[in-house]
């Protein structure tokens, strides 16, 4: 983990209440989502078939990241990540490779795991992931979002900045010679454009300036998240929303991926909220993130949030 700049380095640590969050109930709270996201992900594999942006990626990378840290997860799972790799890599009934037209769930898959203790074979398997990436770059340096991601309830081009700014974070992660010239054309583009609305941006543009080394950009896009965070301890996925776990967990992620400290009271406020907001049946309430279905709990966001609340906060447990 990168260590704190000299400005993070000032940023004291609050009080926080006598009740605050503990590991263990994190610990707990974590482990009652796993169930919820293995069902209804294998339903969506079974039924839809659909190696999804919202949905495939996100379920190996929740599931993976807490597998690394402890937690008990099903016997399938290499089941489902290879799974979710094949249909990537497979034609569709057009003749098309499936992970062109769902770019950001290939950074998903790719992003879920790390390179440690990979067999010769999985690299050449990573290696034809990652060169799906490398398609379609438009001329100005981004990409075009996948799937139904263009029809959010934020505008087309900051989703085409949130898509652009994950493929370059995989890219950088990835480490891959030739995909310098496309990263450095990317991060022009992402360079020129404008903050968005959604925590989301920030958080990404966080993750983005770790891997660039931006440390002036990382400094600030620490500091404007914390300032984000409301008084319930959360984020909501659109800065101007409600907390929901979707917004707290990619939050939650970056801000530790940052550095900042496990007992940081952003980050117990962070935990406080996801621990005690959890529904019974291990999921999160997340309203929907598409424009004509942002005033209702949707069950695809209620999946994308749950999934993301489980990786922020095994992220945030102490190593």
């Amino acid at each position: 983990m990168l260590a704190f700049s000299s400005l993070l380095l000032t940023v004291s640590i609050a009080a926080l209440p006598e009740d605050q969050v503990t590991t263990t109930q994190v610990r707990e709270t974590v482990q009652h989502s796993i169930p919820f996201i293995e069902e209804k992900g294998l339903w969506w594999i079974e039924k839809k078939k659909c190696v999804s942006c919202h949905r495939g990626g996100n379920m190996i990378w929740s599931l993976n990241a807490s597998k690394q840290r402890g937690f008990e997860v099903s016997e399938q799972l290499k089941e489902w990540t290879d799974w979710s790799t094949d249909k990537s890599l497979s034609k569709n009934d057009k003749g098309k490779t499936v992970g062109l037209g769902n770019k950001e769930g290939v950074a998903q898959i790719l992003l879920s795991s790390g390179h440690a203790s990979i067999t010769p074979d999985q690299k050449k398997t990573r290696q034809k992931l990652t060169a799906l990436l490398f398609d379609d770059q438009q001329p100005d340096g981004s990409w075009k979002p996948g799937g139904q991601l263009p029809f959010q309830k934020r505008t087309v081009p900051e989703t085409t900045s949130v898509s652009t700014m994950w493929l370059a974070l995989t890219l950088f992660r990835e480490g891959n010679e030739k995909s310098k010239p496309v990263v450095e054309k990317a991060m022009q583009f992402i360079n020129a454009s404008p903050p968005g609305k959604s925590t989301e941006w920030y958080a990404v543009r966080l993750l983005l300036a770790i891997e660039s080394k931006q440390v002036d950009v990382r400094d600030q896009m620490v500091e404007q998240l914390r300032s984000l965070q409301k008084p319930n301890g959360g984020w909501g996925w659109m800065v101007a929303d409600e907390s929901d776990a979707l917004g707290t967990g990619m939050a939650l992620y970056a801000l530790v991926v940052a550095g900042l400290d496990h007992e940081d009271a952003s980050i117990k406020r962070a935990q406080q909220f996801l621990v005690s907001t959890q529904r019974k049946d291990g999921s999160w309430p997340v309203k929907g993130t598409k424009e004509k279905k942002k005033a209702s709990i949707q069950e695809t966001a209620v999946y994308w949030g749950t999934c993301w609340a489980v990786i922020g906060l095994v992220e945030s447990l102490p190593q």
